[in-house]
């Protein structure tokens, strides 16, 4: 049953083609001891040109990981069988890297196998997954809300192929033992300890009372799942092509539904940052999309994604430069964070119907012999007056009304009078000290560029 089932799966994913070499992935355990004597039965029927063996000892168990990599030399050696090996210390490696013990066996074994493959020019390299991997997968994601693991694995990935998937776990023992073969066991494979262990003897048991064919259940799932996720895949990936530039006008991408739009989003981020966003980061930008204005939402500690009205891109995170100056009449400032000159004059005659459309130039009527302006960046409870108003309102509310970006807000440069704001500079003038025509005491203030 379990050598129809393995041939089964290799015809049904076309996972191995005529003379190809394969790399089987070894531990000693039954899985990848069973995986390997079904592949020297079958090596000719499959028409398979060359099997070797490959075994990373982990070091994670003392003596028995050092007795797990001789159990495979001799098994290569009684199967006539090449095999390499290697040694890590894993659990170093994860304390320096600061992940967990499962994630860097994890990369280092593919890193391993994948480099053995290209420098002996081997095609496939096979792993023991098998069914109950399988569901074990994919309520392991479910829990911890990853979408796309949730589909569990694949049987065929680039050149690495999954023969026993459609194989459970106790299939593969009894096989075993009925045909005594002998294997290791791994005694940590007991211990709850490990989250997929938690699940493989505590939460697939409960499961199956429900449901006796869990397994076969969530392997369709697994395949239908894989099946929505290529489709999607592809959808993002041609809006990818359209959409390249850092920044993105959102009246175009809008009319994309939200399954093609949140995957397109990942890889736009990642393609321009490095950055992988994470789910709730990807939830918050898809919930931006609908609201009026300014919004951010921070990446990293770097990076943050904006969107200013009708467009959404990227940015390096700055810290709003505070700056202040001190302006007497008669004085001429260079405002070295916006690039531009503020001179300060008296006068005695003025336009005032040409003064009112002029940003570049303001005039107030101030009654003082020596006053002392100041030009700041903007401070936590500013108001403003409106010209032609009575009462005053927040400044930021001025400057979100007058549609300026927020980014731009944080460093705007005020003209302040006796803790009064004169003037936004270069956009719009407050409503104090109005000048009339029988003003005597005109004080102007002019922009001057560089």
């Amino acid at each position: 049953m379990i050598e129809n089932k393995f041939i089964k799966c290799i015809k049904d994913f076309n996972l191995i083609e005529k003379n190809e070499k394969v790399l089987i992935a070894i531990s000693g355990g039954v899985d990848s001891v069973v995986l390997t004597h079904l592949f020297v039965k079958f090596k000719n029927y499959l028409n398979i040109s060359e099997i070797v063996l490959a075994h990373l000892n982990h070091k994670l168990r003392g003596k028995d990981s050092y007795e797990d990599e001789l159990f495979c030399i001799n098994l290569a050696k009684n199967l006539g069988l090449k095999i390499y090996t290697k040694r890590l210390d894993i659990r170093k490696i994860s304390k320096q890297e600061k992940s967990s013990i499962e994630e860097i066996g994890r990369r280092e074994r593919y890193k391993f196998l994948n480099y053995i493959a290209k420098k002996l020019n081997i095609e496939k390299i096979a792993t023991a997954h098998h069914l109950s991997d399988l569901a074990e997968t994919m309520i392991l994601w479910f829990i911890q809300g990853n979408r796309k693991g949730l589909k569990g694995f694949r049987p065929k990935e680039k050149n690495i192929i999954r023969p026993m998937l459609y194989i459970k776990k106790e299939e593969i023992e009894n096989y075993a033992k009925e045909n005594n073969i002998d294997y290791r066991l791994d005694i940590t494979n007991l211990s709850t300890e490990y989250l997929r262990n938690r699940i493989r003897h505590n939460i697939i048991p409960a499961l199956k009372d429900i449901n006796k064919n869990l397994e076969n259940s969530l392997f369709r799932l697994s395949y239908f799942l894989d099946l929505d996720e290529q489709f999607l895949e592809e959808e993002s990936d041609k809006l990818m092509n359209i959409f390249s530039d850092i920044k993105l006008d959102l009246k175009q991408l809008k009319i994309y539904p939200k399954a093609i739009l949140y995957r397109f989003f990942q890889k736009w981020i990642y393609q321009n940052t490095g950055i992988y966003p994470s789910y709730l980061q990807i939830y918050q930008i898809l919930n931006i999309l609908e609201k009026s204005g300014t919004k951010k939402i921070k990446l990293d500690k770097e990076t943050e994604i904006i969107k200013e009205y009708d467009f959404l891109y990227l940015k390096k995170v700055e810290k709003a430069e505070k700056f202040y100056y001190q302006l007497k009449i008669g004085d001429e400032i260079f405002i070295k964070e916006h690039n531009f000159y503020i001179k300060s004059f008296k006068t005695e005659s003025i336009d005032i119907d040409k003064m009112k459309d002029e940003k570049r130039v303001v005039c107030f009527d101030i009654d003082e012999e020596n006053p002392i302006f100041e030009i700041r960046t903007r401070q936590e409870g500013d108001r403003f007056l409106p010209f032609g108003k009575k009462t005053e309102k927040k400044l930021k509310d001025i400057l979100i009304d007058m549609k300026i970006p927020k980014t731009v807000r944080e460093k705007i440069p005020i003209l302040v009078y006796n803790n009064k704001i004169l003037w936004i500079i270069g956009y719009k003038r407050s409503g104090y000290f109005p000048v009339k025509e029988n003003s005597k005491n005109v004080i102007c203030f002019e922009i001057k560029e560089v």
